[in-house]
């Protein structure tokens, strides 16, 4: 974990992005016990904003705080994957059929641009924003301020599980094949700017992706502690 002692940013916001890297990338796995003192030596700061910081993650499902000074990365279980999808599934395909009707050419090019950069030119780590720029860009213009902090969590909690079942970098080939492929139909579908097209098309993908994961964290060993116990290893 980096130190962000010397960013000219609020501490809070430092730290919260900090330590929700660390447990998107895996550098603390599911399950993984830290005190606040360890958190404040790595990171260089007080533990004030480390306090504040991980009651914020907390809300967002990443961690579990304990009366103590300690926390815990939350550890991944399929119920907690399934209500999360649950809840994409039910607000982002009326969200991207509201979007289709008013998407502009240019969006949908842009769109398109983003499958590019993420699946046929970039591999590896740096794939995961682009794509979480590209669900972005698929609710829009239609998402409001509240719909967006509402999704903003769900979409970290969602790629804990994204990044341990997805790996771009175990089979880059594949990957950027399979998953081009998937989100070229999801551009297609917005192009025809076919409300229904559109919702079916966004469902049917998240409906795809959860099976796809709940079926690797069975290969891995399910259940809260199985398989955070497997990911670790």
């Amino acid at each position: 974990m980096r130190s962000v002692a010397t960013k000219m940013v609020s501490a809070v916001d430092l730290v919260v992005h900090e330590i929700r890297r660390s447990i998107l990338s895996g550098e603390l796995p599911p399950g993984q016990p830290f005190t606040v003192p360890a958190l404040t030596e790595h990171l260089g700061v007080s533990h004030v904003p480390v306090r504040e910081a991980l009651r914020q993650l907390e809300a967002q499902g990443l961690v579990v705080l304990s009366p103590s000074r300690s926390a815990m990365v939350t550890p991944l279980d399929p119920d907690d994957l399934r209500m999360i999808y649950r809840l994409r599934m039910t607000v982002e395909p009326e969200l991207a059929a509201l979007a289709a009707p008013a998407r502009t050419d240019a969006a949908l090019d842009a769109l398109d641009g983003l499958v590019r950069v993420t699946f046929r030119q970039v591999l590896g780590e740096a794939c995961w924003e682009p794509h979480r720029s590209f669900h972005s860009a698929l609710i829009e213009p239609a998402a409001s301020d509240w719909d967006r902090r509402m999704l903003v969590p769900l979409w970290d909690a969602s790629e804990r599980y994204t990044r341990l079942v997805f790996d771009p970098v175990e089979a880059p080939e594949s990957f950027a094949h399979d998953h081009a492929h998937a989100h070229d139909e999801l551009v297609a579908a917005a192009r025809s700017r076919d409300p229904r097209r559109v919702r079916d098309a966004v469902r049917e993908h998240l409906e795809h992706n959860l099976n796809t994961m709940l079926a690797g964290m069975g290969n891995l060993g399910s259940g809260p502690t199985g398989f955070g116990s497997s990911a670790t290893a």
